[in-house]
């Protein structure tokens, strides 16, 4: 749901992700709105909002409503830590990092799929990506979800792969939600069930590098595994790479026999707790993936069962 003073709050200048994060805590503890809140300058106070900052939220009211209705108009959610449809996975992984807020474009059913993300470099070998794609294969013929961040090379093999194969895939993007495209390599495939767009930036933001490498850690929030095709020393998916491992997000790495230089950090991640996927029959294997996607579905499966008796109990 889009809340057109929500998005007048997070337009101003001088509020962060850290403001509306205290926002969103300070509503769900009060019951008020968004409208309230930008309107009573004693809330504003309770989240330490500055006059100096309160003077611009109220001069974003224009540009707010026009964004609303240009979202509206492209049929974008807006989910907020709050909503009910807010990955709960992803707050799981990130807790206090994740982002306050959400954009997104497509069937956002997906955030509640068994997923597996990959990362790799846009400079990824042709053998790279052939393990990639055949990597995203294996697991859409298992009904899992495909995760990955929608640039060149690995991630666009991964998510043509997932979608040519008639299965499901969730591109996390580093611009904002209204900047993206639908790339010519997956717009055939591509069907309101099929595919979800999502951005932890404001709408009209442009790519950079460092929204790129910040968009990562969403991409592993989403997962219940990561699949590192090809890394360099230094660079995006070493940056992925080493956070997979310090969140325990159950990381797999190709392990070629003869690695190519894009790949020369592969033997690295490997040594630093990564499970090797190696080849069986020409193809990679990745029962292991499958093993870790098992567990964690009977874990979810024990949990709802749990959760769902506790309920009777109360009733």
């Amino acid at each position: 749901m889009i809340d057109k003073y929500m998005l007048q709050f997070a337009l101003s200048k001088g509020v962060g992700e850290v403001a509306i994060k205290k926002a969103i805590s300070l509503l769900r503890e009060c019951g008020c709105s968004w409208y309230d809140l930008i309107h009573d300058r004693m809330l504003l106070r309770k989240i330490n909002v500055r006059d100096a900052v309160r003077e611009n939220i109220g001069l974003q009211s224009g540009q707010a409503e026009t964004l609303y209705n240009e979202l509206n108009d492209n049929g974008i959610d807006i989910l907020s830590e709050n909503d009910r449809k807010y990955p709960e996975y992803l707050k799981k992984m990130l807790g206090a990092k994740c982002p306050p807020i959400l954009f997104a474009s497509g069937n956002i059913d997906l955030f509640n799929t068994l997923a597996v993300g990959f990362c790799g470099s846009r400079k990824t070998s042709e053998k790279g990506l052939g393990i990639a794609s055949e990597c995203a294969e294996q697991l859409v013929a298992q009904n899992i979800t495909v995760v990955s961040g929608y640039a060149k090379g690995t991630d666009m093999s991964v998510h043509k792969a997932a979608l040519k194969n008639g299965g499901r895939t969730i591109c996390v993007l580093a611009e904002g939600i209204l900047k993206y495209r639908k790339k010519r390599e997956i717009r055939e495939y591509i069907s309101d069930d099929n595919c979800l767009y999502v951005s932890q930036f404001m709408p009209n933001t442009v790519w950079n590098s460092g929204n790129a490498m910040r968009r990562n850690s969403i991409i592993i929030g989403l997962s219940r595994a990561m699949i590192l095709v090809e890394s360099g020393k230094s660079g995006g998916t070493f940056s992925a790479g080493k956070e997979a491992l310090r969140v325990h997000c159950p990381l797999f790495v190709i392990d070629f026999a003869q690695p190519e230089v894009s790949a020369e950090a592969n033997p690295y991640f490997i040594k630093a707790g990564g499970t090797p996927i190696r080849g069986v029959n020409g193809s990679p294997n990745i029962s292991k993936v499958l093993e870790v996607l098992k567990s964690d579905e009977k874990g979810r499966g024990e949990a709802d069962t749990k959760k769902y008796c506790q309920i009777a109990m109360m009733l």
